[in-house]
C-alpha cells in the first residue's frame, strides 16, 4: 500500500470516528427529529468515496502533472454527481428525514472535503 494512501487512510478513520462521537453526542442531547437514522451510513460512504478516489489520484499523479490535473477536476465532476444523486434518491424514498439528512450531509461533506483537499494539495506538489 502506498504510504502516503495508508496516512490518508488512518487520518480519514480517525476523522469518521471523531464524527460518529460527535454525532452520537449531539443525538443523545437534540430530539430524535434532529438527527438522521442514516448519519452511520452516510460516513462510511465518504469513507468509502474518499479513500478510493485518493487511491485514483495517487495513481494519476504517477503519470504527467496535466494528466492528473485532468484527472482531479473529472473525479471531482463525477463525485459531486453521485452525491447528488445519493442525496436526491434518499430525499425522494425519505421525505420526512429532509432536514436531518442533508443537515448530517453537508457537515460530513465539509469534514472529508477539507481532509481531501488538504491531502490532495500536499501530494501534488
Amino acid at each position: 500500500m502506498n504510504p502516503d494512501l495508508k496516512r490518508f487512510s488512518i487520518r480519514l478513520v480517525i476523522a469518521a470516528a471523531l464524527a460518529a462521537l460527535i454525532t452520537l453526542l449531539v443525538k443523545t442531547f437534540l430530539p430524535a427529529e434532529w438527527t438522521s437514522p442514516a448519519w452511520p451510513f452516510l460516513l462510511i460512504f465518504f469513507l468509502a468515496v474518499n479513500i478510493l478516489l485518493y487511491a485514483l489520484y495517487a495513481r494519476a499523479k504517477e503519470k504527467k502533472l496535466s494528466n492528473f490535473t485532468n484527472f482531479f477536476m473529472l473525479a471531482t465532476f463525477f463525485k459531486l454527481l453521485l452525491y447528488l444523486v445519493v442525496i436526491v434518491l434518499y430525499l425522494l424514498f425519505n421525505r420526512e428525514d429532509v432536514v436531518p439528512f442533508v443537515l448530517t450531509f453537508l457537515v460530513y461533506y465539509i469534514l472529508f472535503t477539507t481532509l481531501e483537499v488538504r491531502a490532495v494539495s500536499k501530494v501534488s506538489k
